[in-house]
């Protein structure tokens, strides 16, 4: 996978066994965000938004490597938006983990409500 997105986002060839670092980010899961929304009842088809993310490493992740994922929904409040009119906000964290965290990745995405 390292690889493969390297190649389609026009990076240079890795080097040695570091992977890119937005596997932080997009490695986690193990499902997708549609997939994770739908789940917690938001409306992915009116295009969720990230407003915000951040990214801590401890170390860096290595290809070839297992990590032990650990995902947490820390809160969904219902805001008004003068963007969207009302949305959902996903606070959403995930932790790659070995021995101890490797990553940790907070993301805040923003689903807006059609029918509201």
């Amino acid at each position: 996978m390292d690889d493969r997105l390297r190649q389609m986002a026009g990076l240079p060839p890795r080097q040695g066994d570091f992977a890119h670092p937005v596997f932080a980010f997009v490695g986690g899961l193990g499902l997708r965000i549609a997939d994770l929304a739908r789940a917690l009842g938001l409306d992915f088809d009116a295009g969720p938004v990230l407003a915000r993310s951040r990214l801590d490493y401890d170390d860096r992740l290595r290809v070839g490597e297992s990590y032990r994922v650990t995902a947490e929904v820390e809160e969904i409040p219902r805001k008004p938006s003068r963007v969207f009119g009302q949305a959902d906000h996903l606070h959403l964290a995930i932790t790659l983990s070995q021995e101890a965290p490797v990553t940790r990745a907070r993301l805040h995405m923003v689903f807006p409500m059609r029918d509201v």
